[in-house]
């Protein structure tokens, strides 16, 4: 019995140790990767743009609404001033 034993024990060990080496090498690449923080970062810098991405386009919304506010006042005092010019002369 002790002898069947004996005589599987290198490969028990080997197992084992290959078990162990495994283990070592698996726990150094969960240290070493990197991967999900970059992911993370990524997705927060995409965050950051979108809502500048937002932030630019209601400016340029508002932009947009000024100028056609001053647009029709300038049309309104263009067509003011050609009225004035056309009554004054008369």
């Amino acid at each position: 019995m002790i002898y069947s034993i004996l005589k599987y024990l290198p490969l028990i060990f080997t197992c084992f140790k290959g078990f162990i080496d495994n283990e070592k090498h698996h726990h150094k690449i969960r240290n070493y990767d990197q991967t999900k923080e970059k992911i993370n970062t990524i997705e927060h810098l995409i965050i950051k743009l979108e809502k500048k991405l937002s932030e630019c386009r209601n400016e340029i919304d508002d932009l947009r609404r000024h100028i056609m506010v001053s647009r029709v006042i300038n049309i309104i005092f263009g067509i003011l001033i050609i009225f004035l010019v056309i009554f004054m002369n008369k």
